[in-house]
């Protein structure tokens, strides 16, 4: 029996079944009227399923690039396939997320431009003992395409989340003075990941409100 629920009302489909949005096709109503009411918060999310071979990544864009986190459609050629490289923390509790920079040069060999420099993509460098990111990670860096090695879409809040968790590693690193072990396990960014959701919820950002929890 299916235990699928309303996402709207929340209803449980015990003895029908439920439509699905017929342009995604996973979000599924009990109702062409719970459909309606919801519309205004799903139409931030809907999108078509991705053809064959196509995966679901984000740009993070430098300090100089305008945006912040966009999607985009990667091919089979797209070089994040075999140039991209794993983040460190991400392998560590069971989501391996591959990272690209679009720059090729070396940062290291690079006159020093604040424009080019990527937080965001520097945090999620980190390495798991220290806290440091490499060096050619910390300037220059330019902006960054990311996916999730299982090839499963990585949508806006997902990446936020990801980020924010190693924001919190961070800190931690900074209190303690060593690796927050228990934090960086597949348990510990679960709870992270519901934790941080909820309070994006209670702020006011109902994009998050059918957010699956990343792993």
């Amino acid at each position: 029996m299916s235990s699928s629920k309303c996402a709207k009302c929340s209803k449980s489909d015990q003895d029908t079944s439920f439509q699905r949005c017929s342009r995604c096709k996973t979000t599924i109503y009990c109702s062409q009227d719970c459909q309606k009411a919801d519309w205004k918060r799903h139409k931030t999310q809907c999108s078509p399923p991705l053809p064959e071979g196509i995966v679901r990544g984000i740009i993070m864009r430098c300090e100089g690039d305008p945006g912040f986190f966009d999607e985009v459609d990667l091919g089979p050629d797209h070089p994040i396939h075999t140039q991209g490289i794993v983040c460190p923390v991400s392998a560590q509790v069971g989501l391996p997320i591959a990272i690209y920079r679009h720059l090729r040069e070396n940062p290291l060999d690079m006159r020093r431009d604040p424009d080019l420099d990527n937080q965001r993509a520097t945090y999620l460098m980190i390495d798991p003992e220290s806290g440091f990111a490499p060096p050619e990670w910390q300037m220059c860096v330019g902006s960054v395409t990311v996916m999730r090695k299982d090839g499963k879409p990585l949508t806006r809040q997902s990446i936020e989340t990801i980020w924010m968790y190693h924001d919190r590693l961070l800190d931690m690193f900074g209190d303690t003075g060593a690796p927050p072990r228990r934090m960086m396990t597949s348990d510990g960014f679960k709870r992270f990941c519901v934790s941080y959701k909820d309070e994006r919820l209670l702020n006011s950002h109902p994009d998050f409100a059918n957010m699956p929890i990343p792993l």
